[in-house]
């Protein structure tokens, strides 16, 4: 079938097709890739005609497909099915996907699932299981292809040949000793261009990166990232080879770990997306609506302190937000590369001097031009008030956008110390530090000197 017949192919179409054509809807989905099928899922309306569809998916590409959709979609549309009907998933997939299926469904199902799977496949998913979907472990797979330290190239080729078949993203031949603990690490291109009788003990990278089972993968992440590599082995803590991880796990990872600090930057749950019921995800954004409602009250109390003052001169409430509001856009500014710089490693507690001087520094020469700015506005739109406005207010905002670089980088860098997630909760103490201080800074100096 053409590109062009595929993409005629929407969700009412596939409907249609499965009441009453069955055998072509599924000569269409069978020359569409996975991700093609989650786009036509994702198009249905309700879980009711994701399963009506589902069905027809050829089995190979089942599990793929629901991979590809969204975490909260793929849990729905799992507890959906039978036991029997996921065991036809996972089947067809890799260690490390199936257990990303099984770890989606309930535990007596999946249980009842792997129960169901051949001896082979049950050994490789069972110790997966048990290790943290997050870590390592979690992420690796069991299908590679090692060798023992003493054989020779021509072996490990003709062994290769037999049996690599069998594997995918097959990169490199990892070396074991007797008791299965990695000795090195030997690239296919190395392997193919070195002599026959050369044992590949001699010629494997002895010091290739390698992560232990129970690392997170955010630290897996950086690993792939510094070391430029296709595939990690992962070893226990006795070195034994139990697994590998493959730059297509890990890219999931770096999407997966930016979407959350995304999300966490602006007070959402991890798990907010378009796929989840309307009262799910109010319930989520509604614990932290509610926190901000208590600093938005904090900051209102500070300006109620000022009700005389505001009283006596209403330009102060006209030109009041301007100062809030710029501390606080100048604060998210550091905030998000201080957070950025903690998620990638750049950015610790102990090299955190330097990025805090500059972050600072950029807080006092942008108040500084922005100070004078505003100074000359506020002087021209307030004339009754004159100069003496403008510097108030060019007081309070060189103050406010001081405050701001050196809380954006302190509080991410403090919470990271306590062990507290920084882009879950910098956000909103940010914006409470930028608008107590902006507002009291602003109207503390015009009842000082205007009044």
């Amino acid at each position: 079938m053409h590109r062009q017949e595929q993409q005629k192919l929407g969700f009412e179409d596939a409907l249609q097709l499965a009441k009453w054509d069955a055998p072509r809807l599924e000569a269409l989905l069978l020359e569409m890739h996975a991700s093609e099928l989650a786009e036509l899922l994702l198009a249905c309306r309700n879980d009711e005609e994701r399963l009506a569809i589902i069905p027809h998916i050829p089995e190979e590409l089942r599990g793929d497909t629901l991979l590809e959709l969204p975490e909260g979609m793929q849990e729905d549309l799992l507890a959906l099915l039978n036991p029997s009907e996921i065991e036809e998933v996972v089947e067809h997939l890799d260690s490390d996907d199936a257990t990303d299926i099984l770890q989606n469904v309930d535990k007596e199902v999946a249980d009842e699932v792997i129960e169901r799977l051949e001896p082979a496949e049950r050994r490789e998913i069972e110790p997966l299981m048990a290790h943290d979907e997050e870590s390592a472990g979690g992420l690796m797979q069991v299908e590679l292809f090692k060798v023992r330290h003493d054989w020779t190239v021509e072996k490990v080729i003709q062994v290769l040949r037999r049996f690599g078949r069998e594997i995918e993203n097959l990169n490199y031949v990892y070396v074991v000793d007797d008791d299965d603990r990695l000795v090195g690490v030997l690239s296919l291109h190395k392997l193919l261009f070195n002599d026959a009788e050369s044992i590949v003990a001699d010629i494997a990278e002895q010091d290739f990166p390698r992560v232990h089972a129970g690392q997170d993968q955010e630290e897996v992440a950086r690993i792939f990232d510094k070391y430029d590599t296709l595939a990690l082995p992962v070893v226990d803590g006795d070195g034994v080879l139990v697994g590998r991880i493959t730059a297509d796990d890990v890219i999931d990872v770096i999407q997966e770990e930016a979407t959350e600090d995304m999300y966490r930057l602006a007070a959402l749950s991890d798990q907010d997306d378009l796929a989840e019921p309307v009262a799910v995800t109010a319930r989520r954004r509604g614990v932290w609506l509610a926190v901000n409602l208590l600093t938005a009250i904090a900051a209102s109390v500070v300006i109620s302190q000022f009700e005389a003052t505001i009283a006596q001169i209403v330009a102060l409430a006209v030109l009041m937000p301007i100062v809030a509001s710029m501390g606080g856009i100048a604060g998210t500014q550091t905030l998000t590369v201080i957070v950025r710089g903690i998620a990638l490693g750049r950015v610790t507690f102990a090299n955190a001097r330097r990025a805090l001087m500059k972050e600072v520094s950029v807080g006092m020469v942008s108040g500084v031009v922005f100070a004078l700015v505003i100074a000359v506005i506020a002087s021209l739109w307030f004339p009754d008030l004159g100069i003496k406005l403008g510097l108030i207010i060019a007081a309070a905002m060189l103050i406010n956008l001081f405050v701001a670089g050196l809380a954006g980088a302190m509080i991410p860098l403090t919470l990271q110390r306590l062990h507290i997630d920084p882009a879950l909760a910098s956000g909103t103490i940010l914006t409470t530090v930028t608008d107590v201080v902006g507002f009291l800074a602003f109207l503390g100096l015009a009842t000082l000197f205007l009044l």
